[in-house]
């Protein structure tokens, strides 16, 4: 039987883990240290940057080394357009963030990972600053990622959970399936989770979906840890009303 993962072309695959490679450096690598990166020979990863520098996708500066070229704008604007999340969501999460004063995130799928797509900063002194938009991954270890696995049809779980490595981040993120499905059925049952401290030491997430116009979000509060137990009961009524707003 014909499966999704039997149509993944191999070369297409490194060329665009090359990409990814480029794009999260600063422009300081040269071939090697990108074939020492993606895992492939020096000569396989030589025709891969060729191909990518003709196609415009990266190009080199006068020291060899590789930065984006000048094809990633287009889809980066293009990107923008599409992800741009709707006003009534967004209203949700700014209704969020100025009833918890908390840093406050919006979160749907893309393709079958969950993306961060907005955030409210919060104005505590101390706060979550490193919440980027665009962030994904982890969805074992995200109360975003959590919740909306939970809400998922049985299907796309279950092919999700198949092939999700759960990575261990702190000593508290679920690393076994069985212990993960429970959680969700917990989630699925009260209608929103948590992650303590499981994706980054000292902070504490809370996360509730809602639908808007047959789209699944996730509405997230992040707060240094101590703070936000402390203020458990008064964020979650916060968070379950503006899901339901």
């Amino acid at each position: 039987m014909v499966t999704e993962g039997s149509y993944r072309i191999q070369s297409l695959a490194r060329g665009l883990s090359i990409v990814s490679e480029v794009a999260a450096s600063d422009g300081e690598l040269t071939a090697a240290e990108l074939s020492r990166r993606i895992g492939v020979s020096p000569q396989t990863t030589y025709h891969l940057l060729h191909t990518l520098r003709q196609v415009g996708y990266v190009e080199q500066d006068a020291s060899q080394r590789y930065r984006l070229g000048s094809a990633i704008p287009p889809l980066i604007e293009g990107y923008e357009r599409q992800f741009t999340p709707p006003e009534a969501a967004v209203r949700r999460l700014k209704k969020l963030g100025a009833a918890t004063r908390e840093t406050c995130s919006l979160s749907t799928w893309s393709g079958d990972d969950v993306m961060l797509i907005a955030q409210e900063p919060g104005d505590h002194t101390v706060r979550v600053a490193d919440v980027q938009v665009g962030q994904r991954g982890a969805l074992h270890a995200r109360a975003a990622g959590k919740i909306l696995l939970a809400r998922a049809d049985p299907e796309k779980r279950d092919r999700i959970l198949k092939d999700l490595h759960l990575k261990k981040f702190t000593e508290n993120t679920i690393t076994r399936r069985a212990t993960l499905e429970k959680e969700l059925e917990r989630a699925t049952a009260n209608g929103w989770t948590m992650d303590d401290e499981e994706f980054i030491h000292g902070l504490t997430c809370m996360a509730a979906p809602f639908e808007y116009n047959g789209t699944d979000f996730a509405l997230a509060i992040l707060a240094p840890t101590d703070r936000l137990k402390a203020n458990s009961e008064t964020y979650r009524a916060a968070l379950v009303q503006a899901t339901q707003t």
